[in-house]
C-alpha cells in the first residue's frame, strides 16, 4: 500500500477483503506521480472543474475481478486485481493487490485514448477506437468492445462518430 498508509486499491479492513463503500486509494496517485513526475503539475485546461482527479487519471475500466487505470499522459496503464489468466498485462501474477505499471498495456511511443476492462481480458484503444494492445483472453470479446468504445466515445476519450 501507500507509505502514508492509504489503501492500494483492493483492501483488507474490517476482516473483509471486499468493501461496500470506496475507500481512498493514495497510492494509484504516488505510483503514477513515479512513473511521470510531471503529472498533477501542468495546468489544466479546464481550471473550473471541482474534480481535478482527471491531473492524474484518464481513465479507469473494472473487469470480472481486475481494475485497469489510464495516467493523464496518455501512456502509463497500472492495474491490479486477479491476473490469473493474464488480464493484468503482468507475467505471471495470479493476484496483484497493489497497482502495478502494465508493460504490456503501457506504450512509450504512441498516446492511448482509452482502456478497457472485462471478464479476463484488458484493452487499450487508440484515439481513433482501434484496440492498440490487450492481454489475457480476449477472444469473443466484440459485444464488450462495442460497449467498451461506446462508453470511451460518450466520455470524449475517443472520436464519437467513428464507422466501425
Amino acid at each position: 500500500g501507500s507509505a502514508n498508509g492509504g489503501s492500494s486499491g483492493y483492501t483488507w479492513k474490517g476482516g473483509r477483503l471486499w468493501q461496500t463503500t470506496f475507500q481512498r486509494a493514495d497510492y494509484v496517485i504516488e505510483l503514477l506521480q513515479q512513473l511521470d513526475p510531471n503529472l498533477g503539475t501542468k495546468q489544466q485546461q479546464n481550471e473550473t472543474r471541482k474534480d481535478n482527479s482527471r491531473r492524474w487519471i484518464r481513465d479507469v475500466a473494472l473487469g470480472g475481478d481486475h481494475t485497469v487505470i489510464l495516467s493523464s499522459n496518455k501512456k502509463d496503464v497500472i492495474s491490479c486485481g486477479k491476473g490469473g489468466e493474464g488480464q493484468l498485462g503482468l507475467t505471471s501474477k495470479p493476484w496483484v493487490s497493489s497497482p502495478s505499471k502494465s508493460k504490456a498495456l503501457s506504450s512509450s511511443k504512441s498516446d492511448i485514448a482509452a482502456v478497457c476492462a472485462f471478464r479476463h481480458c484488458s484493452m487499450t484503444l487508440g484515439d481513433d477506437g482501434e484496440i492498440k494492445n490487450s492481454v489475457g483472453k480476449c477472444s469473443k470479446m466484440r459485444k464488450a468492445l462495442e460497449l467498451c468504445r461506446k462508453r470511451a466515445a460518450e466520455s470524449g476519450l475517443i472520436g464519437s462518430n467513428l464507422q466501425r
